[in-house]
This record gives C-alpha cells, structure tokens and sequence, in this order.
C-alpha cells in the first residue's frame, strides 16, 4: 500500500507544502466493520471515501456502502465520486430543516466553511402541504440568521415536492462545490445512491457530498431506523398488559 500510496501522493502534493502525513491499515474483516474499527482505535475526525456509483450495476444497491458507512460511524463522512476533479472549494450548500438543527452540528458546519475560506448557504426545502408552517419555518430561520450574524453565510427557503430532487436542483443553480446533509439515519443517502437517482446524472454523481451525524426531534418523511425502533418501543409500552393484586 506503501508503495502505491507514496507516488500518489507526490503527484498531488506541491514541493513546497508540507507533506501529509498518513499511514497505512490492512484489517482481516469486512468493509463494514474495519471502517467502524479503525475509526475508533484511530480517533478519526472524518471518514474520505470514494465511490463508482456511475458503473454499478442497476439491481446493486450501494456498491460502495456509502450509506451504510455513514449511518455507522459518528464522525463526518465525506463521498467523493470516482469521476469529480479536485477543486477549491469555494461554495457549499447545507440542506437542513430550520426548525430541527442541532447548535453542535451547526457550528461544526460552519466552522469547516470557515476553514476552507468557501460561502456556505443554508437551505430548507418544503413541500406545498407545509405552506400553513412557512411562518414558523421563516422566524426559525431568523433566528439561525441572527446566531450566525457577520458569518459568511447565506439562509435560503425553497419550495419543492420531492426534497432529494429540491436540494440537487438548487446545489446546481448554486454551482455549489459541496452538499452538505446533517441526519442521523441514511433514508436519505439510500435515495441519493440508488439507480433512480443515479440514473439522473443528479448532482452528487458529480460532485462531492459531507454527512454529518445529527439527532432530529422529528420523524423522518421514511421512516428510517431510529423512528421505527421509537415507534415500535411505544407501541410496546402501549400494548403491555399490567395485573393487580389486591
């Protein structure tokens, strides 16, 4: 790994930086649990993959287990498509829900903007059934406005039937660098990589996607894991059946 890493690198690096320091790990196990393994034994901050989504086959859902790596691990996830040439960073989408945002996450966001020296916009998408909510959607994202005051960050709120095809439209109008999703289960991210979507050419064939973990207060539009199991430990407690004596 050594040996092909080094000239990679090389080729990449200018003389004149510093260069990157890495290491090289070979685990015995699967992708899956490698990953979750080898994030932990190493304190990893973000997990940088690449994934082919482009050639896979059309009853292959996932090849690469984007979605399924970051549901796994807690620290970011960055995708990274095969095909995408490296390029500054300049402008970042961040699709949220301005009304269900962790300050944590949030401020993690902005900070790796800051980091990049790129703009980072916020958008909300919402369906034409929430039009009754835009005024709270509206006075949550005042409030967000008001948090982030003198940060290069713009908040935006756009109407969209299908929240997916919303946010790759308004990442392409943007000619956004990056989509950046907060969640905490990959409902979304199974969307975003199976063949309806890849089949598209929609954004994130084309360019590079950063996942942050994020508890959400609401139930997610699928249905993911987390609100299933919270569903399924109430109806529980609902169905128990509690005997007296007397």
């Amino acid at each position: 790994m050594r040996t092909f890493s080094e000239p990679v690198l090389s080729e990449e690096q200018k003389p004149t930086t510093r260069q990157v320091p890495y290491e090289c790990v070979v685990r015995p196990d699967s992708l899956h649990n490698s990953v979750l393994a080898v994030t932990q034994d190493y304190a990893v901050d973000m997990v940088l993959m690449e994934t082919c989504i482009l050639h896979q086959e059309e009853e292959q859902a996932d090849p690469d287990n984007a979605a399924a790596i970051m549901e796994l691990v807690s620290c970011p996830v960055m995708v990274v498509p095969c095909t995408a040439p490296f390029k500054k960073l300049e402008n970042l989408v961040f699709a949220t829900d301005f009304t269900d945002q962790e300050d944590h996450v949030l401020q993690q966001i902005v900070n790796f903007a800051a980091q990049a020296a790129a703009n980072l916009t916020l958008v909300q998408i919402y369906a034409k059934a929430e039009r009754q909510q835009l005024s709270t959607y509206k006075a949550a994202m005042l409030a967000i406005e008001k948090k982030l005051q003198g940060k290069n960050v713009t908040l935006r709120l756009l109407e969209e039937e299908d929240t997916l095809e919303g946010i790759s439209d308004f990442a392409e109008r943007s000619a956004a660098s990056m989509l950046i999703l907060a969640t905490q289960d990959n409902y979304l991210m199974q969307r975003l990589f199976s063949s309806n979507y890849i089949k598209t050419m929609a954004y994130h064939t084309r360019y590079p996607i950063l996942t942050f973990r994020q508890l959400k207060k609401k139930p997610c539009s699928g249905m993911c894991t987390n609100c299933k199991s919270k569903k399924s430990g109430k109806e529980s407690v609902g169905n128990t059946s509690l005997t007296t004596t007397e």
